[in-house]
């Protein structure tokens, strides 16, 4: 399987980087004093000879200290490859890392060795199979390369088994499906909150990269709105906030905010305890560079992620503050804000019964310029999360489906078979009409003529598939339309 690791560059790079200036604010005080060092051989390439060497796992980073106790050098725990095998009373250890790779051996099959494997397992992506420690149950979901199984290990614990089909070798899209996907998991390594799922391990074989990640299983964000007052709507929504502002404190955009991404962790119906999921699109606003740049959802997308052009300046985390200012508007009027009004001009429903401090901060957090709206920290200090709310009610609200708001941009990607007979038979009539002017026409009169034939449902479909940008990507790009549609 060497030759197709899917995390593995080209160039031949130095295990070990010796450069700890480019530990950029790094608590070398906390490092020394948080977690004691292992002792472990490892044997020269060029003697051969097997020699002890003191190692740290902190912070996705694996260090390595010299005699005299300082830090001889260090490797950042991002694509780098573990496994482990016995021969002859020995545990080897082995760690690759693009074309380099390093061996420790030990004899001693210590507590303190077994907690250094479960960190190398944490933090690494493992060349074993996925079915050896964990059984594999039903399928709770699916994406477009990937599907989502409900998992258990020998103790019976759940899991979430994020199962990506990897784009084959020679793919366009390979290079970058690898990057997006190494991005994801760095980052949710990194994240370290009870309201973000936990990535507890990463398995890789011939056809897949597997996620074994927090399940939850208390449903989607539109599944219990119906049962919650006002001031569990108020909490709720300060949870949600507070998530992203933890979020946010860490650089991070995560650029794919909407109801569906925000989950229940479990099935009471009174229970508002919130997970925020699905960092696929997440990047740190400190990069450089990034590997996606337009990306997210139709109608929860910031207009400066969905109108963002090459060399601009990038955007910032004030993306995911417009995301979830729409989020919060659905969460209270049960409709998409702009579902009957342009992107910009917020309007509020008189007969839904909501205190003037949440139409302020919603207007706030919805601007369509990123400076003027609201930090989520500034967000979290509005009025509306002072007020006690526990004896009001949400009057008006029942009128309203959320589920219908919630699914209507979804609806608008299907309407391929959801257009009524006659008007299909009206867009088949104007294309087939429009296909036989273009026969003595020039290329751009023929796409110009095709275009116009469109109807505006089928025009939006053709933006939609223009403004998403997939870290999953199909084996068969045909394939991909036919879901999409």
């Amino acid at each position: 399987m060497k030759n197709s690791l899917y995390f593995v560059s080209s160039e031949k790079q130095s295990f070990w980087n010796k450069n700890l200036k480019s530990l950029v604010n790094y608590d070398f005080q906390k490092l020394s004093e948080d977690q004691q060092t292992i002792v472990l051989f490892k044997q020269g390439q060029l003697l051969k000879r097997t020699t002890p060497r003191r190692y740290k796992i902190y912070d996705q980073h694996l260090f390595y200290f010299q005699v005299n106790g300082e830090i001889g050098g260090f490797l950042v725990l991002k694509n780098v490859y573990c496994s482990f095998r016995n021969k002859e009373n020995q545990l080897i250890i082995s760690l690759s890392h693009d074309q380099s790779q390093l061996q420790l051996f030990t004899t001693n099959r210590t507590e303190e060795v077994e907690n250094f494997i479960n960190e190398l397992k944490s933090n690494c992506i493992q060349e074993q199979m996925l079915i050896n420690f964990y059984k594999i149950n039903e399928k709770i979901g699916e994406g477009i390369t990937c599907e989502v199984f409900l998992g258990s290990n020998i103790n019976n614990d759940k899991f979430a088994i994020k199962k990506i089909a990897k784009a084959p070798i020679g793919h366009k899209m390979r290079d970058k499906q690898a990057k997006s996907l190494a991005e994801e998991i760095y980052i949710m390594r990194s994240l370290n909150n009870q309201n973000i799922p936990k990535l507890y391990e990463v398995f890789e074989n011939d056809d897949y990269i597997e996620l074994v990640m927090t399940y939850y299983e208390g449903g989607h964000l539109y599944e219990k709105l119906q049962y919650f007052s006002l001031s569990q709507r108020q909490r709720l929504v300060k949870d949600i906030l507070e998530t992203m502002n933890y979020v946010h404190s860490q650089q991070i955009m995560h650029r794919d905010l909407k109801p569906q991404n925000i989950m229940y962790k479990d099935k009471d119906p009174k229970s508002i305890d919130i997970a925020i999921i699905d960092f696929g699109f997440a990047t740190n606003q400190k990069y450089q560079e990034h590997v996606l740049y337009n990306c997210g959802t139709h109608g929860y997308a910031a207009p400066e992620v969905q109108e963002y052009k090459e060399k601009q300046k990038m955007y910032t985390t004030q993306c995911d503050v417009y995301s979830l200012g729409i989020i919060i508007y659905e969460i209270f009027f049960g409709v998409h804000p702009y579902r009957n009004s342009n992107p910009g001009t917020l309007t509020f429903n008189d007969k839904v019964k909501v205190p003037q401090s949440l139409k302020n901060l919603l207007i706030q957090m919805t601007r369509i310029q990123p400076k003027q709206r609201f930090t989520l920290k500034e967000c979290l200090d509005q009025d509306f999360f002072k007020e006690n709310f526990e004896y009001q009610s949400l009057d008006g609200l029942s009128k309203y489906s959320l589920v219908d708001s919630i699914y209507f941009k979804s609806l608008n990607i299907s309407r391929k078979n959801s257009l009524d007979h006659s008007l299909k038979q009206e867009k088949n009539s104007k294309f087939e009409s429009a296909k036989n002017k273009t026969v003595n026409s020039t290329a751009a009169e023929s796409k110009n003529l095709l275009q116009k034939s469109l109807n505006p449902f089928d025009q939006q479909f053709q933006d939609d598939l223009q403004f998403n940008e997939y870290h999953n990507c199909p084996n068969d790009f045909n394939n991909l339309l036919h879901k999409r549609i």
